[in-house]
């Protein structure tokens, strides 16, 4: 009988109250620890996926700046190239552009400084889908714009070839070619007045440089020349 009255006491008002306390404090703990779980994976989840996006576009903008390639418009009459470099950045034709892939594009890659004295990289894109790139004056829209790079300390653009048509062609029929007649590194580069286009582009991140190569088209350069000469 006694081992009887034992099992059926049960629990006192006081030890349920108390057992019900303890279990909101564990609820509320857990429900606390859960939000801040939830709130550092959010902001973790943002930072990666702005590393991702950031990196992404890193990697598209090398794509475009590999495939560069000069394209021959008229200038004033004349045959020339479509290129513009200067030591903020440049314009030229790529047939890898970011946006809208497939078409050639017009694209500007250039520095730009933020609100605490340092640069952003730039990239702009202006598609040839329904255009087509005669003169080196046409005007053309510009409807894609991607910040690639945030925070640089140093942002600057060279450019490597030769320093015209006429020096070149000199070089080739020259022997005796001095160190003046060869392909350098520029500061600024305009196609349009070298009649040439650039061999190399190079950017300079701060201590880190990314050097490109572009493509050669010899046959456009013989063509300019024996427009010179006529």
């Amino acid at each position: 009988m006694a081992a009887f009255s034992i099992l059926k006491k049960g629990f006192t008002l006081v030890e349920l109250l108390i057992a019900m306390a303890i279990m909101m404090v564990m609820l509320v703990l857990s429900a606390t620890a859960y939000q801040l779980y939830t709130a550092t994976w959010q902001r973790d989840l943002s930072k990666l996926e702005t590393s991702y996006q950031q990196f992404r576009y890193s990697e598209l903008l090398l794509d475009a700046m590999q495939a560069i390639l000069p394209l021959a418009v008229t200038d004033n009459g004349m045959h020339a190239y479509y290129f513009l470099g200067r030591a903020e950045g440049f314009t030229a034709v790529t047939y890898a552009p970011i946006y809208h892939t497939g078409f050639p594009a017009v694209v500007r890659v250039f520095r730009e400084q933020n609100e605490n004295g340092r640069y952003r990289l730039v990239y702009e894109e202006a598609t040839l889908q329904h255009t087509v790139l005669k003169e080196a004056s046409q005007t053309l829209p510009f409807n894609y714009r991607q910040i690639v790079a945030e925070d640089i300390p140093s942002l600057t653009f060279s450019y490597f070839g030769w320093e015209s048509l006429t020096a070149r062609v000199a070089s080739q029929n020259d022997f005796t070619t001095g160190i003046d007649k060869v392909p350098q590194w520029y500061n600024e580069y305009d196609a349009l007045s070298r009649k040439l286009h650039p061999e190399k582009i190079k950017i300079k991140l701060d201590d880190f440089a990314l050097e490109f190569t572009i493509a050669d088209r010899s046959r456009i350069n013989a063509l300019f020349a024996n427009e010179e000469a006529i």
